[in-house]
């Protein structure tokens, strides 16, 4: 608590009771100077005793002698406190800088994740769309296949028919051709060429057939062209063979 007392008046007041002091002992020597010898000793020996009495110090003295060391200690204690807040501040400072620092390094590192996100999401956006045109694209084949197993299946059920149809026309041609040459006197080419003729024309109409079969299948081992002209030439292979045996059949050759 602070001490509202005026150091001026204070050491004042010590000086006034020195003084004070100092002029009763004057007094006391003047009127002592009548007295005999004896009466002048013991005037020295008072005066010497109110000598050591002024050399030590009062109570108000030793009232501000405290106080000036309670104020010592409180001015050293403030001045150790200010260092103390000095340091604490500096330490302060240095976590608030390495705190700015490592918010900086987490708005960046939030930046790029946010960057590498909308790529991720752009990715997939990329990849759903492209499994969808994958799922159409395999919808397309399968119906494709379907239509393409379907025709197969017609084309193999028309080819049965028609190589059913044609062994017989085929069979019924070799017995007439053997009948008429057993028959009937040679042709032009006598009777063993006119049996090769016609059995060429059964290669050829077999051969025919075959082949356009397997073109139409797609798995011809050679080809003229597209589909359509393997087709065609199948068929006039399959005609000339059928006219070759028609031509047997009928004595032309």
């Amino acid at each position: 608590m602070a001490d509202n007392t005026d150091p001026d008046h204070e050491e004042a007041q010590p000086a006034a009771d020195y003084e004070a002091d100092d002029d009763s002992t004057v007094d006391d020597s003047a009127d002592d100077s009548t007295v005999d010898d004896s009466a002048d000793d013991s005037t020295v020996d008072d005066s010497a005793d109110d000598s050591t009495v002024a050399d030590r110090p009062t109570e108000r003295e030793r009232e501000f002698a405290q106080m000036q060391r309670r104020l010592n200690e409180r001015e050293m204690g403030l001045d150790q406190r200010s260092a103390e807040l000095d340091r604490r501040e500096e330490k302060s400072d240095a976590r608030e800088e390495e705190l700015d620092r490592q918010e900086a390094e987490l708005d960046e590192r939030e930046y790029r994740l946010d960057e590498r996100e909308a790529a991720l999401d752009d990715r997939e956006t990329d990849l759903d769309k492209r499994e969808a045109e994958l799922t159409e694209y395999d919808a397309q084949l399968s119906e494709r296949a379907a239509e393409l197993d379907e025709h197969e299946e017609t084309l193999n059920t028309y080819l049965s028919e028609q190589m059913s149809d044609l062994e017989e026309t085929v069979t019924g041609t070799m017995y007439d051709a053997l009948e008429r040459y057993e028959n009937r006197s040679a042709g032009r080419f006598g009777p063993t060429g006119t049996m090769l003729v016609g059995l060429a024309g059964v290669a050829l109409v077999v051969a025919g057939i075959g082949f356009g079969a397997l073109a139409s299948a797609g798995t011809a081992p050679f080809s003229a062209g597209g589909t359509t002209a393997n087709v065609v030439i199948a068929a006039v292979v399959a005609i000339v063979g059928l006219a070759l045996n028609l031509g047997t059949v009928a004595g032309k050759i």
